[in-house]
C-alpha cells in the first residue's frame, strides 16, 4: 500500500524539451521606434477585401441552395 519510491523527487524534468536551454539578454540602452512608424501599409490598401469576400459568400450561399434543390 505505501510505496516509498513514489514520494521521492526524480532527477529528469517532465519534458526536457521545454527546459530552455539559451539565455537572452537584449541591448535596452538604444530605443527602437513604435511598429506604427515601421508599418508598410498605406492608406486605403486592402479596402476592397471585405467586399471580395461579400461575392464569395453569396456565391458559396447561392450554389449550395442550388446543389440542395
Amino acid at each position: 500500500m505505501n510505496d516509498p519510491t513514489r514520494d521521492r523527487p526524480e532527477e529528469a524534468p517532465l519534458n526536457p524539451a521545454l527546459k530552455s536551454t539559451t539565455e537572452k539578454v537584449y541591448d535596452t540602452s538604444h530605443p527602437s521606434p513604435p511598429p506604427i512608424d515601421t508599418a508598410s501599409a498605406h492608406e486605403g490598401e486592402g479596402e476592397g477585401w471585405p467586399i471580395v469576400w461579400l461575392i464569395v459568400t453569396v456565391l458559396g450561399v447561392a450554389f449550395a441552395l442550388y446543389l440542395m434543390s
